[in-house]
């Protein structure tokens, strides 16, 4: 038994007591092992010189190709028994393993067989009216993935890329992309057709992305296609995209004739008061000279910053928190550090937040950043009137890409069996833990783990052994060929019909301004659900009830996640907008939020309406 190297703490003639001792321990003896086939199933039993957990390793494959993997977690006992179920009929080939406390692992080294009966001919069973979208018919026997044909960029714009592809036989949609072969980023449908199309979004400009198809049958087998390179277009270029999200640009007038009337007569008046002006001496003012209403605001102090923000980062967003000590907006100026220009006017790239709501502490979310990249930030802050707080420059770093799940769900098939779906942005293995609930506490020594050693960045397994009416917590675990490990709950789940819809939660609107020869806008809703379900916004110029019928829509994104993110690019500058989020589980039951509203930052004004503007909230008679 190797040791790690001691570090004595205390010590007499009598005894040591030692700290940090570390020790590994051999795993346990295996023996015994034997097996029973049964109908679509076989029971593998085993002893263990010591407690340790236990699993079967399976294929049908002699060398344990394509193998998966049953059993628990649960330190239960030196006896084990693992009954392994959803096999077809025929010759399987396993081997046991089991992990004692303190983590030695031993792995059978024979591997041996048990046949497994076909089950008896029966009439197919009517469909299951429970939650989760239906019957799945899957043919076990198929081991071919589908195969994939003509696959194409067939559209583009400056921040997305549409790739077609056929397959012969119905199957799922999905693009893996990035900026290299590792791809990092995977989007699609759960949705099986032969003809297959899916536009990749929210992309940076002139840059170049390798991608691949990927399409899964019904029983679970995964094709894909060669790799593509693809690059998006420059940014202004013509295309159907830019050309719909484009603001109009803002009408300019000459503002001579009222600079001329009132220029000089509002110097008079701030040199002569100071400051303490009467609001009969400047009611019959119209307008003023930009410069000089600038001077004006600039007697106002401004807010104050509350030192260095606190960043939250991740592969490909960021949050950016702050206070101030009076109500302000909430910005943030942004720029990735190759684009990053400080000898210029304006040295960042894009400004994202809300300019029209004013609050004490801030928070401001930013997506689609690149992973593992230095971006350089500035927290700008305005009050309704006076100068703005501006920070100096900082730097973070998002995060390398970390393996995630980013979509997944159950989809009940009967009282007894769910399969469930994911994706991950990375090729990773499956498993699924469940553990049931007994008087309300979560049974953890009941535990079972299934588990499909193949790796892939869409995973499905099917558990055909729940009991109706009981509820469990599902876990699902994938984990890539170097080490790391992503982790989702579905916390309660029950195969009986749910009836319950989402609980939608944290809803925040901010705009990102590019500050580019467009000034583009776009707009990010984002919030969150309780359990993984579909994103969906309506909105509405003005102030509105909310009715759908009136209201415009994105399209619901298939995907079924609990944190949710809405790009909107036909939003225009300067003006109300009314919006209802809507996410629906995969057993149909919809939530719909009530009415928020959110205005757009303005293009720049001209100086007739900033005179307006800033009169009204200083003096205040223009509302008399």
């Amino acid at each position: 038994w190797p040791l790690w190297p001691l570090s004595a703490v205390l010590e007499s003639d009598n005894y040591v007591i030692f700290e940090n001792v570390h020790h590994e321990f051999d795993g346990p003896v295996i023996s015994a092992v034997a097996c029973g086939g049964g109908v679509e199933k076989m029971t593998v039993s085993w002893t263990t010189d010591v407690l340790a957990d236990a699993f079967v390793e399976y294929s049908q494959d002699s060398g344990l190709a394509n193998s998966k993997e049953q059993g628990t977690s649960a330190l239960a006992g030196t006896n084990h028994s693992v009954e392994v179920n959803g096999l077809t009929a025929g010759t399987y080939y396993y081997r046991v393993k089991s992990r004692r406390v303190n983590g030695g692992l031993s792995i059978d080294s024979s591997i041996r067989s048990c046949v497994a009966a076909a089950a008896p001919a029966e009439a197919p069973p009517a469909p299951s009216s429970a939650g989760g979208g239906g019957v799945i018919i899957i043919d076990k026997n198929d081991k071919i993935a589908p195969a994939i044909t003509n696959f194409a960029l067939t559209a583009k714009s400056a921040d997305s890329l549409t790739f077609s592809w056929e397959t012969d036989e119905p199957a799922t949609s999905f693009i893996e992309y990035g900026l290299s072969n590792s791809y990092g980023e995977t989007v699609g449908s759960w949705a099986s057709n032969t003809k297959h199309q899916i536009t990749v979004k929210n992309l940076t400009p002139a840059s170049v992305y390798q991608a691949r198809a990927l399409s899964s049958d019904g029983s679970g087998n995964v094709g894909k296609s060669e790799n593509l390179a693809a690059a998006t277009a420059e940014t202004g270029e013509e295309s159907a995209i830019e050309e719909e999200t484009r603001p109009e640009t803002a009408e300019t007038e000459d503002p001579a004739e009222l600079v001329q009337r009132a220029s000089a007569r509002l110097a008079e008046l701030l040199n002569q008061f100071s400051g303490q002006l009467s609001l009969n001496m400047v009611g019959d003012l119209v307008s003023l000279q930009y410069t000089t209403l600038s001077q004006l605001a600039n007697l106002l102090p401004a807010p104050l910053l509350s030192g260095e923000p606190r960043v939250e980062t991740s592969a490909n967003s960021v949050v950016i928190y702050w206070s101030t000590n009076k109500e302000t907006n909430s910005q943030v100026a942004l720029a990735p550090e190759t684009r990053y220009a400080p000898t210029t006017k304006e040295p960042y790239q894009m400004v994202v937040g809300s300019a029209n709501t004013f609050v004490l502490d801030h928070e401001v979310r930013i997506f689609n950043l690149e992973p593992d990249t230095n971006y350089h930030y500035q927290i700008r802050s305005a009050p309704r009137v006076g100068q703005a707080a501006v920070s100096r420059d900082f730097i973070f770093r998002t995060r390398l890409s970390a393996l995630e799940i980013t979509s997944f769900f159950p989809q009940i098939i009967d009282q007894q069996t769910v399969t469930v779906k994911w994706v991950t942005n990375k090729e990773a293995d499956s498993a699924i833990t469940f553990a049931p609930y007994r008087g309300n506490e979560l049974a953890v020594n009941e535990s079972k783990t299934l588990k499909d050693n193949n790796l892939s960045v869409i995973h499905e397994l099917t558990i055909n052994e729940l009991k109706e009416g009981v509820k469990y917590d599902l876990e699902l675990i994938s984990q890539d060929e170097a080490g790391n490990v992503a982790r989702e709950i579905i916390a309660r789940f029950a195969t009986s019909e749910d009836d319950l819809p989402p609980q939608i939660s944290r809803i925040q609107a901010d705009a990102t301004i590019f500050v580019d020869q467009q000034s583009r806008i776009q707009t990010i809703i984002s919030w969150q659900t309780n359990e993984p379900a579909t994103t969906k916004v309506y909105y509405q110029t003005g102030v509105t009830a909310g009715d759908l019928e009136e209201m415009e829509s994105t399209e619901s994104r298939p995907e079924y996640v609990k944190d949710h993110v809405a790009l909107i690019t036909k939003f225009k500058p300067g003006l109300v907008y009314s919006f209802r989020v809507e996410s629906m589980d995969s057993g149909g039951n919809v939530s719909l939020s009530n009415v928020h509203t959110f205005m757009t930052p303005k293009q720049k004004e001209s100086i007739f309406q900033l005179i307006m503007r800033i009169l009204e909230n200083t003096f205040g008679w223009l509302k008399r």
